[in-house]
């Protein structure tokens, strides 16, 4: 390099200078821009996981918004949403006109500290809010929620008699019937209920004042993590003791006492105590029945004592109905009742039937329980039906003997004579006659009584014609009837009904003991026993029947429904000549305080008529 060239250069010190600042300007550009990016990205992100969860405006003047900051599953969503809008005490005071900005302020500061009580019995700890307000009259709560609490550490310790070996099953059941075990949710409604389980597992058995002693749970806020410390005392293993009842007016003790189903001595049961309250009303003569059980003042043999109060019901009552069904038409009855015949105990129940297509007149005595808990009953109606082309008027005088538990298994066996006048449309009239003697099974096991859900019903009979002489001929009547209920889901249910009869032996049976099907409560979609044998121009009974039907109901309230259905069955004189028919349709249900009402319009397949059905109750 030569020294002119050497000056040249160090005459233009700018160049270098420019070049370093361009350098410099581009690369804090670009982190400008970067940054700018970064903060963008993030409060996208951030606008996304604060979106408005919901908004509580009852009014046009305070307006409450929640908003999520992070996500949480669906389902709790909705579970917290509900409790939220419900349970704050903001959202209750908006409704109210009076309200004013003053109180506003207050209740818009006081809302953090209700969101965290509320939300921890969610099994949520901690809930984190911040609290804006846009305008005046909006409050918006951004929630940051921790991860829901679960259990890590069941410890359940139950103490006392249960102990001893001879309660080591009770001891068992009441170890598995725990319902919060590890790795659980943990919400308050699940520890109470949980510690309620297992306490009510004891207090079922012999073990009525079993306590719980020490119930803790321990949160971890950095883990969630739950650690369950129980101990439940048994207390001393309760026997029944001396059955004392208490109330009655009318009836000496002597004649109700053998209505006791408790023995002296034996395992304290809830299920016992009940059973006792049934036997009692169903003999019909109290209105109420309360059984209580003294087990905090026990015997020194450690025997409760055991109190009914009965609550009578009035010795004689004449009641007027009125009604209407789609089987047999109008109907007006008038029945009357006394429940102290003779002034020794019996239950007379008698009434008049008056419908279109059915007249009856029927009278029912029923003795009192005795000692050996055997029911006694006799039987006495005149009942004409007018039905198909065929008229019946059926004079039947009979006695029968029940025993068991009626609402769960219960027989009975009778002896009736039968005197028949049958006439139909196109035939000479019959006279038919039979003697015969009955057995007959129930069973049940139903969730509910009245509006069941889950469960099956079990009808059995067989009436037996042994002797030429007091009968047209001899036959064996075999009838069984098996209905069940079944929850798919929470709201949907299924029931199923399936009736099978027969009838063996002498050609000459009378009609009442032959089988006709159609109607509400067998093939729907056919007019009530239309379904059966054609003889001239009438339908008569069937010596075989076979009916069946199945429904699915979705309850879209808790008392209201929608049923879908099929029905199929017929009545013939043999299985080689039985042809079922079909019936299908929709229907309304309804859960009413008496029991279930359901309303259905049913299609008959093979007549292609459309009919309305009315049922009330379950038909047991």
């Amino acid at each position: 390099m030569t020294s002119d060239s050497f000056a040249r250069s160090h005459q233009h010190p700018g160049l270098e200078q420019v070049a370093l600042n361009t350098c410099c300007l581009f690369l804090a550009t670009c982190t400008y821009w970067l940054l700018f990016l970064i903060l963008l990205f993030f409060s996208i992100n951030s606008q996304a996981q604060d979106s408005a969860w919901f908004d509580v405006k009852p009014g046009s003047h305070y307006q409450t918004r929640f908003l999520l900051t992070n996500d949480i599953p669906s389902d709790q969503q909705s579970t917290l949403r509900e409790l939220l809008q419900k349970h704050l005490s903001i959202h209750e005071a908006m409704q109210n006109p009076r309200m004013n900005e003053s109180e506003w302020r207050r209740l818009v500061q006081k809302t953090p500290q209700e969101i965290a009580d509320l939300l921890a019995t969610e099994g949520y700890f901690k809930t984190k809010t911040t609290v804006y307000q846009p305008a005046t009259q909006l409050a918006e709560f951004h929630l940051t929620l921790p991860q829901q609490a679960k259990v890590n550490k069941v410890n359940v310790a139950i103490t006392g008699e249960i102990q001893l070996a001879e309660h080591q099953s009770t001891l068992e059941a009441a170890q598995k019937s725990w319902p919060l075990p590890v790795n659980s949710r943990f919400t308050q409604q699940a520890w109470s209920s949980a510690k309620r389980e297992l306490l009510a597992t004891l207090l079922r058995a012999e073990f009525p004042n079993a306590k719980i002693t020490r119930s803790q749970a321990l949160v971890n806020p950095q883990t969630q993590a739950v650690f369950i410390q129980l101990a439940v005392d048994s207390g001393p293993a309760v026997r029944f003791g001396q059955v004392r009842i208490h109330g009655l007016q009318h009836y000496k003790e002597s004649m109700v006492r053998p209505l006791n189903t408790l023995k002296t001595g034996a395992p304290y049961r809830q299920a016992d105590l009940l059973t006792l309250q049934n036997s009692f009303m169903s003999s019909g003569k109290f209105r109420s029945v309360d059984v209580t059980a003294r087990t905090e003042s026990l015997n020194a043999d450690q025997t409760a004592d055991i109190d009914v109060t009965v609550n009578e019901l009035e010795q004689n009552t004449v009641r007027i109905g009125v009604g209407a069904s789609t089987n047999t038409g109008a109907r007006i009855v008038f029945n009357y009742t006394d429940r102290n015949l003779f002034d020794r105990g019996l239950l007379w129940d008698s009434s008049l039937r008056l419908e279109q297509r059915l007249q009856a007149a029927t009278s029912n005595i029923t003795f009192l329980t005795d000692e050996k808990g055997f029911r006694d009953s006799i039987q006495n109606s005149v009942i004409r039906t007018d039905l198909e082309g065929q008229t019946t008027t059926a004079l039947q005088n009979g006695v029968r003997r029940y025993w068991g538990q009626p609402n769960l298994f219960e027989q009975y066996v009778g002896a009736n004579l039968l005197y028949e006048f049958l006439t139909v449309d196109g035939e000479e009239s019959q006279f038919n006659k039979a003697a015969t003697l009955a057995y007959g099974l129930n069973m049940r096991r139903l969730d509910h009584p009245l509006a069941p859900t889950k469960g099956w019903i079990l009808n059995t009979q067989f009436q037996l014609a042994p002797l030429d002489k007091l009968s047209d001929g001899r036959f064996l009547q075999s009838q069984a009837r098996l209905q069940a209920f079944y929850p798919l889901t929470q709201s949907t249910q299924w029931l199923g009904r399936i009736e099978v009869g027969a009838v063996t032996g002498a050609r000459s049976v009378p009609a009442t003991y032959l089988f006709r099907a159609g109607g509400d409560q067998s093939v729907r979609g056919y007019a009530f026993q239309s379904l059966g044998v054609k003889e001239a121009d009438a339908i008569v009974g069937g010596r075989v029947l076979l009916t069946g039907s199945t429904e699915i109901v979705q309850w879209l309230t808790s008392s209201w429904g929608a049923a879908m259905f099929v029905d199929f069955g017929n009545a013939a004189n043999s299985w080689k000549d039985y042809d079922p028919v079909l019936g299908y349709g929709l229907g309304a249900r309804w859960r009413s305080p008496i029991g279930p009402v359901g309303v259905d319009i049913a299609h008959g397949q093979e007549t292609g008529e459309y009919r309305l059905h009315f049922n009330l109750g379950v038909n047991f």
